[in-house]
This record gives C-alpha cells, structure tokens and sequence, in this order.
C-alpha cells in the first residue's frame, strides 16, 4: 500500500504531502532526514538517490525541476515497477500544469492548485489492467495445463508492472519473479523477452507475452531446458492470442 506522496525541496523541506495510508510521519524528522541524505549522495557521488529501504518499506524518487523531488513511501511487498510508473505520470503532471511553481525557489503548497485531486487520482488505483472474469477463467485453463505437465512446478501470470494476476505456487516463486522484474527496471530501457535462471535446483522461466504480461514458471533441472521453453512459450502464445488488443 502506498503510504504517502510528497514533494520536497533539495534542503528536504516539504512543499506538499498527500497521506494514503495509515502510517503516520513526523515531518520535522523527516526533513532532517531527507535534507542529509540528498546533500550525502551529491557531495559523495554527484549524483540522486532513486530509491531506498526503510525497514517494511521502500521509497522512490524523481527529481522535477532544479531544486523539487517527488517521493513515494510505500509498502515493501507493493509492485515497485508498478509504483515507479505511477510516480513518473505524476512527474509528467506536475510538470506540465505547474511550470511556474517549479521554477520558482520560494514555491509553496499554496501553488499547487488542484493536485490533492491528481495525486488521489494517480495512486488510489492499483490495478492498471482490467481483465472479464471470463477472459481470466481462459488464461487459468492455459495456467492449469501448463501446470499439469510433471515438468512445471509452479507459474504466475503477472502485468509487466509486477502484479499478480494468476498464482499457481507458492508466494516464493511469485517474490523471485517480482524480484527479477524489479532488478531489470533498474536497467532503464532494457525489455527482455525471455529470461532464464538456475535457481536452488530448479530453472526459473520468465517469458514476455507483450507490453504487459509476462508468464513466469518453475521446472525441474532434470528437465531440458529446450522443453521447459518450449512448454511455456506454448502456453505464453496461446494467453497473447487472447489478450484484448
């Protein structure tokens, strides 16, 4: 669950903050906090943070302007490719409705006419394919067929944003798919069509269907790997031919 939304200045002063979820923030605290941390990654690296790990959570940064940062604090089990696009539509917004705030050094939340309704908009969805439920029952039956094959093990079908939506197996398989998605969305630009891991003797398949699904499976090592592939790009082709175009 995406916890809060918030543009802050480079000192780590808040301009504005839109608050989703339960967790409260002292935002004396977190200016502190924020104001160190950009001033430590560009006086030791020259360059932006773009992500970091608290504890259950996980933040995201996007720079806007010269002196604003967009971040999102969010759940750590949450979609992060998922988030991170959310988060660039809100950049794109911001910068095109509010040019002037921007550019200005002494903006102020005051400026910002109009984004409480953007923000609820952006980041109160978390689902960003809609699927019948009868389309859904199709791609169980493939799932289901593929599964009964003694050389698959486990299979999810996910939205190229990281979100389940078909799970045969267990939550592992699903957190190391996720994990592998998010590793390439690091890479900006990079969109592979086919992945494959060894992984605690087993093989782990990752195989794109189109711009936004992506079936993932595990197989047994004593299998060849050439049949593993085969079976789900099988089953893969067979979902794409009935996605909705």
């Amino acid at each position: 669950m995406i916890q809060h939304f918030l543009i802050l200045k480079r000192t780590g002063a808040p301009i504005y903050r839109k608050t989703l979820g339960q967790i409260e923030v002292d935002e004396t605290i977190l200016s502190g906090f924020f104001s160190a941390f950009f001033s430590l990654s560009q006086n030791l690296f020259s360059a932006d943070v773009r992500d970091i790990e608290l504890g259950p959570f996980r933040m995201l940064f996007e720079v806007i302007g010269e002196e604003l940062i967009l971040t999102v604090l969010f759940d750590k089990a949450d979609s992060t490719i998922h988030i991170h696009q959310k988060l660039i539509e809100a950049r794109n917004i911001i910068q095109q409705r509010y040019k002037e705030c921007i550019s200005n050094p002494q903006c102020r939340s005051e400026d910002f006419i109009g984004i409480e309704a953007i923000i609820q908009d952006l980041f109160s969805n978390t689902q960003t394919i809609a699927i019948s439920q009868d389309l859904k029952q199709k791609y169980l039956k493939i799932i289901d067929e593929l599964c009964s094959r003694n050389e698959i093990l486990e299979c999810a079908l996910v939205t190229i944003e990281g979100i389940p939506l078909i799970m045969k197996g267990k939550k592992e398989f699903v957190d190391l798919l996720m994990n592998q998605m998010e590793a390439f969305w690091k890479f900006k630009g990079l969109l592979l069509d086919q992945i494959i891991l060894s992984y605690q003797k087993r093989w782990a398949l990752f195989y794109r269907l189109n711009d936004d699904l992506i079936l993932g499976a595990f197989c047994r090592t004593d299998t060849h790997i050439g049949i593993a592939t085969t079976l789900v790009e099988v089953a893969a082709k067979k979902i794409a031919k009935l996605y909705p175009r």
